[in-house]
């Protein structure tokens, strides 16, 4: 096994997340950030500008750059090696916080928060994080809980104030966040200068319900690679009726 992902299996089962600092190249990174950056301009409404954020999706109908990070094979071996060789994609966007962003919303994500809790025990779901742009205290970086997934329920109320067992996740642009997504995790208030934005990917096995309608992404693909057809759903099992 590679160390690395020996590394990453160790850090999810204690703390529920591992940094792997510089895993994608300068240039892919720039190029993604770029193409994000004009669908930000493209795609902002009033809603944005109040909220200080802005979620972009379809995200693999958009750019070949954004199919490119989505099926990394470092990052697909990983999960394979922690979820089953036929995982699929549940959601697939970016996110991004821009100063002035205030809010704190600790959270858990799909499929946690749609199974009533205690959930069960095991690894049901992993959540990525691609930073495009450096993670700093400064500009919002991702706050978590370091051994939150293993709580069995969503965080407590105030789920809308830091917490004083939370920690801020910083690393440089290109490095990847691998986490449990039972994580309890928050965007943190943006009070530099300059937007900072994410992409994120969450792989699950082939029997759980997407949160997103991954298939009608991959319909708009032109000649999509096999990988890309599989955590798209390609193979995933559809409901049918038996019998008569």
């Amino acid at each position: 096994m590679d160390v690395r992902v020996e590394t990453i299996q160790q850090q999810l089962a204690t703390q529920g997340f591992c940094v792997v600092p510089d895993l994608i190249d300068k240039q892919t990174i720039d190029q993604a950030r770029q193409v994000l950056n004009r669908l930000l301009a493209e795609e902002a409404t009033t809603d944005t500008s109040a909220t200080g954020s802005q979620r972009v999706g379809r995200l693999v109908n958009k750019h070949p750059v954004f199919i490119e990070l989505l099926c990394n094979q470092f990052v697909v071996d990983v999960w394979q090696q922690l979820l089953g060789a036929d995982i699929i994609c549940s959601s697939w966007s970016a996110n991004t916080v821009f100063p002035g962003h205030e809010s704190i919303g600790w959270h858990v994500d799909y499929p946690y928060w749609s199974k009533q809790a205690p959930w069960p025990e095991g690894l049901m779901a992993g959540q990525t994080v691609w930073m495009l742009d450096d993670f700093t205290d400064e500009n919002g970086a991702t706050g978590v809980v370091p051994g939150s997934h293993k709580k069995a329920h969503p965080p407590e109320q105030p789920t809308d104030q830091w917490r004083d067992d939370g920690k801020v996740l910083t690393g440089t642009a290109g490095s990847v966040v691998f986490a449990d997504g039972a994580w309890w995790h928050t965007a943190r208030p943006n009070r530099s200068k300059n937007p900072r934005s994410c992409l994120l990917g969450m792989y699950i096995m082939p029997w759980f319900l997407p949160q997103e309608d991954m298939g009608a992404q991959l319909s708009d693909v032109e000649d999509p690679p096999e990988l890309l057809q599989q955590l798209l759903g390609a193979q995933q099992h559809r409901p049918r009726t038996v019998g008569a």
